[in-house]
């Protein structure tokens, strides 16, 4: 076993802590539980000062801004620092500049930068974002000369940048994502939930137009399919604007940005999960290691996910996902319900809540998840025995 280690996480953005409705700082906070079993943790989170206007955003534009925004990042807080665990934003000269000065006062550190999603470059398209990926394409060309490790969640190459990479699967803290409070099947209506930071690869549009099609045709016995949408992003007021023009305010609820403890709550009322269904729509895109797809599973729901585009951490035998086309045709509502219809059939809801929460916490628990860094570490440290 080795002697406590000073670490620091490096990330960007507010720190919200546990009761953030966002997946992604629940599951740096996992990261730094993990990171905490080989010594002391400490987090430095820059975040922007103020509200981004339309000169912020310009000015991120300019060959010598920042890609983010400006901070400062006091290096003398890192001296002395034995592991640095920087999870990336946009890598620009700003971000250059504090790794090198971390190697500088610490040439014995170790680096490890994390790449949440891999290949990126067209998840960053548009005309807008040109520039920002020229600078990014530039100062990465840089990491090489920094960076030990770069840490990879949904991709498999085993170098990135001329770094040695360290895969893994994404992971969540199961002890803080806890079951769903089980309902008895309602025999009348069915309740779905999407949780997103939203895009157009969530694919919300399909699910409207399959919702329009469902209801426009009417047969005997139709139960209601409801879909509880929580969370913001691009193109929400516009969503908003389908459904209320397609009379379907009632079937598809948009509830926004909610508190973790609202979240549990939407949680309680749903009994499957719908995961993004517009990936297709990013080229390169190979398999699905989303945060929520984990949370889906820790809540104990059965998922909709496009075929093609596997969820990474089920097996190939799995029962309780059905796979729908990876194309712009509407959500077939009618297969969903009777994939709905026969996951809770013959066994009771609580039983099969139980058997897809064992699952995904055997596959994706946030140990499993940062035990290939946390070996890493021990093995660059190994001359340090207690």
């Amino acid at each position: 076993m080795i002697t406590k280690l000073n670490i620091t996480y490096i990330d960007f953005g507010p720190a919200y802590g546990q009761n953030s409705n966002s997946g992604i700082e629940r599951k740096k906070l996992a990261q730094i539980k993990e990171l905490s079993k080989l010594g002391n943790v400490k987090r430095l989170a820059y975040s922007p000062k103020g509200k981004r206007g339309v000169f912020k955003e310009a000015t991120r534009m300019l060959p010598f801004a920042p890609s983010m925004f400006y901070f400062k990042y006091c290096p003398e807080k890192l001296d002395g620092v034995d592991i640095v665990y920087y999870r990336k934003a946009y890598i620009d000269r700003y971000a250059i500049k504090l790794l090198r000065e971390i190697k500088r006062r610490n040439p014995k550190c170790i680096i490890l930068f994390e790449i949440p999603t891999y290949p990126y470059d067209k998840e960053k398209s548009g005309l807008i974002r040109i520039p920002l990926m020229l600078k990014e394409k530039w100062n990465r060309r840089k990491l090489h000369k920094f960076v030990d490790r770069i840490v990879l969640v949904t991709s498999k190459e085993k170098e990135v940048f001329r770094i040695p990479t360290i895969t893994s699967l994404n992971g969540i803290d199961f002890d803080y994502n806890t079951i769903r409070k089980i309902k008895a099947v309602d025999t009348e209506e069915v309740h779905a939930i999407m949780i997103g930071n939203f895009t157009f690869y969530h694919g919300i549009d399909r699910i409207i137009d399959g919702l329009i099609t469902y209801y426009s045709n009417h047969f005997p016995d139709q139960k209601d399919f409801i879909v509880h949408i929580v969370g913001s992003g691009v193109g929400v007021k516009g969503y908003l604007e389908k459904c209320a023009n397609a009379h379907l305010e009632e079937k598809i609820i948009f509830h926004g940005s909610l508190p973790f403890e609202e979240v549990n709550k939407v949680y309680d009322e749903v009994s499957i999960a719908i995961n993004s269904i517009g990936r297709h729509r990013v080229t390169g895109t190979k398999f699905d290691s989303s945060i929520k797809s984990r949370e889906y599973g820790a809540k104990g729901l059965p998922v909709v996910t496009e075929a093609g585009i596997p969820i990474d951490y089920l097996p190939d035998d799995y029962p309780f996902v059905l796979h729908v086309p990876a194309d712009e045709s509407p959500l077939d509502i009618e297969s969903v319900m009777r994939f709905h219809e026969r996951v809770y059939k013959d066994t009771s809801p609580q039983e099969i809540a139980r058997k897809i929460r064992s699952i995904a916490e055997s596959r994706c628990n946030a140990e499993a998840m940062m035990k290939p860094v946390l070996d890493y570490c021990e093995e660059c440290f190994k001359e340090r025995v207690l």
